[in-house]
């Protein structure tokens, strides 16, 4: 059986001869933690649209893994991805709702930097007198933050969304947030209700102006943290 050992150390091999933008884990591995076969999408930034040379290359590079196990890789360049994701590719489309990030070039940094982009959605949503969409990008924003500090301590990535887990890991990598037991409830609380047939089922109903402004303001205060702890990393 294939584990997850098994798909990183191939992800390894993988993004050391290709340099690849990502590789992602999907199908039985992906979902149970073992399978009989690997499926994995390597991104690579080639837009030429000719991925023969590096489909060669992959092809090499995978030859010591073929000996174990069976391994299913699909080539794909970024530009390529992007205009078959935006035709509503159903092959893709399942595997970034059930596969798993292996490799992310830059991940820590990218992280932090959709971490900033949502909260600026958050702050101009808010102004506009859209609250429930601010009040979901700030959430968006203090989870990316989260999951910076996490993968620069070393954290493999999955697929959590709820801050107090977030935050509950964070200890044991000893990130400092602080975030009180009501913010953290409250952020959730934000999360859980973004779907219209949950409305006015949580305590929090529709969001308010005062929800949205509050839910910004720490979705700021964690980013901050995060953007000082990552310069400052980067200083050393």
């Amino acid at each position: 059986m294939i584990t997850l050992k098994d798909a990183k150390k191939t992800s390894d091999a993988i993004v050391k001869t290709l340099n690849p933008v990502s590789v992602i884990m999907f199908g039985s591995v992906a979902k149970e933690g073992t399978g009989n076969d690997l499926d994995l999408l390597v991104i690579t930034e080639d837009e030429t649209g000719d991925l023969k040379d590096n489909n060669i290359l992959l092809h090499k590079c995978l030859k010591r893994f073929y000996r174990k196990f069976s391994i299913d890789p699909f080539l794909v360049s970024l530009p390529a991805l992007r205009e078959y994701y935006s035709k509503g590719s159903p092959f893709l489309k399942l595997i970034f709702k059930e596969g798993r990030a292996l490799y992310m070039r830059d991940a820590v940094y990218e992280w932090a930097r959709q971490s900033e982009e949502e909260l600026n959605m958050a702050a101009y949503l808010s102004q506009g007198g859209y609250f429930k969409g601010a009040c979901f990008h700030a959430q968006q924003s203090i989870e990316k933050s989260i999951k910076a500090l996490l993968l620069h301590k070393g954290w493999e990535l999955e697929k959590i969304h709820s801050i107090g887990r977030l935050m509950a890991i964070g200890k044991d990598y000893k990130i400092r947030i602080t975030l009180c037991d009501e913010e953290l409830l409250f952020i959730d609380g934000i999360y859980r209700g973004r779907y219209p047939a949950e409305a006015g089922l949580l305590p929090l109903g529709e969001p308010s102006k005062a929800d949205a402004e509050k839910a910004v303001d720490i979705a700021k205060r964690v980013y901050r943290n995060t953007e000082t702890a990552l310069k400052l990393v980067k200083r050393k």
